[in-house]
């Protein structure tokens, strides 16, 4: 684990998952199973969201027992499986517990003999290398435990697709025919691939799939960030805009922004200032994510070194930096590379299942944003600038990041309705993937900001007589917005072929009840954020 989880104080948001989480744990106690699978990108928060879980459940009525799954040999598992279920059990019951193993054993043979005895059965599996059969066992023991002990167990698997490195033959399978009859037990599995844990449930735990409770662990939004950015910088003068790209350059994701904002508050203290202007910041990018020694820099070089296969690295990683300079399309990847279309659809496949990359229609683009920019402006620039020496290369990167500040500075100053405009301008009939529906882009002939009735800009955008309109509305759009938008839209002249609202900040309830119900399209922050990153323009931040 490359971050120590935040836990306690250090914990931040995350109520609605938390609530999950407790919810399905007392139903547990009831008798009620129910699987969660959290899903989500490297770093989002999942492993700080199981141990708050456990550090904040008030119910008595269950044995948790968590497992971070790495690649290692079978027997390395096992040790930890059982040691983390003593250690829980034993606990819950008063006795003494210790981190060493043996000692818990020695406990367990008298407070839990039945335990103690199943443990016994899987430990001969190991020592005779029978590991399939340890394995079934090893997954068995829960049961034994509860009644024993009579309270279930919590079983928490976190980044459980690297079962399949333990060893075992068809881990998965073997997993499924475990719980399927294991109704005592409920699973918590988290993964940073999600579509690997997703083809896991739906084809290896097929009969599973009703089973698993799937939940998406996202970073932080916009105004999460802000508020998180807030607490964190309390004690120090930031310029808005230099909030709304710190939330755009991380993404909201919480390691990175935490990164950058302990790094920032150093670099302010170091320099006796509470101001923090474009120089700290471009200080604490440089120190982090340019910076051979950096955090950001260490992780981003770890995490891509450690996903991709040697064989086929240098292919994989030039791919990765073709969409990230912009050419994100299967034929401009193959044609850029000189790689074949089989060879490309392979390596994009690839990627795509180790949770790189994600296709939209006729687009890809990278899932991590900072890695992103890391393969642009850090990557290719280190392996291809000509210029010796660490000075020189420091003094071109500073720039380049003040210079990459300043852009997104000047696109803070041009109106939402003038910035989508643009993107509409960009778009040519190209299939992209709207919340997972495929929808094209039309080629539009002509793209207007224009003015109602009332004085709320919209935007006109035509292709063969028809129109879409669009509003876009820097509040929160309630029912009322609803009734004037389709009022205005109804005194227009022109053919509609798409009525469409983009609440950059949010929709209550009700008014996206009486969009569908009038046919009117929603494209919320996030789906334009996919949209114009697909087309390469800077994402909006609404705080």
């Amino acid at each position: 684990m490359f971050s120590e989880p935040a836990v306690g104080d250090k914990f931040f948001g995350r109520d609605k998952v938390l609530e999950i989480l407790s919810k399905r744990a007392i139903a547990l106690k009831d008798g009620y199973r129910q699987n969660i699978a959290l899903t989500g990108q490297s770093l989002a928060g999942k492993s700080s969201i199981i141990l708050q879980f456990l550090h904040s459940i008030k119910e008595d009525g269950f044995i948790p027992i968590y497992v971070e799954v790495i690649k290692e040999p079978f027997r390395a598992f096992a040790n930890k499986f059982i040691a983390t279920m003593l250690y829980s059990a034993l606990a819950k019951k008063g006795e003494e517990v210790s981190v060493d193993i043996e000692f818990l054993m020695e406990r367990a043979s008298a407070a839990l003999p039945k335990t103690y005895s199943a443990i016994k059965h899987v430990n001969s599996s190991i020592e005779k290398e029978e590991y399939d059969q340890a394995y079934s066992s090893l997954l068995e023991l829960t049961s034994t435990l509860k009644m024993e002990s009579g309270l279930p167990c919590i079983v928490i698997l976190d980044e459980f697709d690297n079962l399949e490195f333990l060893g075992i033959r068809n881990p998965f399978v073997a997993f499924g025919k475990v719980i399927m009859v294991q109704k005592d037990t409920m699973y918590i599995v988290s993964s940073s691939r999600s579509l690997a844990i997703r083809k896991i449930i739906s084809e290896k735990l097929s009969l599973l799939f009703g089973n698993f409770e799937v939940i998406k662990v996202t970073n932080f939004g916009a105004r999460a960030s802000d508020e998180f950015i807030n607490i964190r910088l309390s004690s120090f003068d930031t310029d808005i805009f230099l909030k709304k790209f710190l939330i755009a350059f991380t993404d909201g994701n919480p390691f990175y922004l935490n990164n950058m904002i302990r790094r920032i508050k150093d670099i302010a203290i170091k320099r006796m200032t509470s101001y923090v202007g474009i120089d700290i910041v471009a200080e604490a990018i440089l120190e982090l994510v340019y910076n051979s020694s950096g955090t950001i820099h260490q992780y981003l070089m770890n995490y891509i070194l450690e996903l991709i296969d040697v064989k086929v690295r240098d292919l994989h990683i030039s791919i990765l930096v073709s969409i990230a300079n912009g050419r994100n399309r299967q034929s401009e990847i193959a044609r850029s590379l000189r790689v074949t279309h089989t060879g490309a659809t392979d390596a994009l496949r690839r990627l795509s299942e180790q949770g790189l990359i994600t296709r939209s229609g006729i687009f890809y683009s990278i899932d991590d944003v900072m890695l992103d920019f890391w393969l642009k402006y850090v990557y290719e620039r280190k392996k291809n600038l000509l210029v010796d020496g660490a000075l020189d290369k420091t003094a071109l990167f500073r720039e380049d990041i003040v210079a990459y500040i300043g852009e997104f500075e000047n696109e803070l100053a041009i109106s939402t309705a003038d910035r989508l405009a643009e993107l509409f301008n960009l778009f040519s009939n190209e299939l992209v993937s709207l919340d997972m529906k495929n929808s094209r882009m039309p080629h539009f002939t002509k793209v207007e900001v224009r003015s109602f009735a009332d004085s709320n800009q919209f935007i006109a955008a035509s292709f063969r007589g028809n129109f879409w309109i669009v509003q876009a509305y820097e509040r929160k759009v309630n029912e009322n917005d609803i009734v004037a938008f389709i009022r205005n839209v109804k005194a227009l002249d022109c053919k509609i072929s798409n009525k469409l609202i983009i609440p950059i900040r949010g929709i209550d309830e009700n008014a996206k009840l009486l969009a569908k119900e009038l046919k009117i399209s929603i494209w919320d922050s996030r789906t334009v954020n996919s949209l114009l990153t697909l087309y390469h323009k800077k994402r909006v931040v609404a705080l």
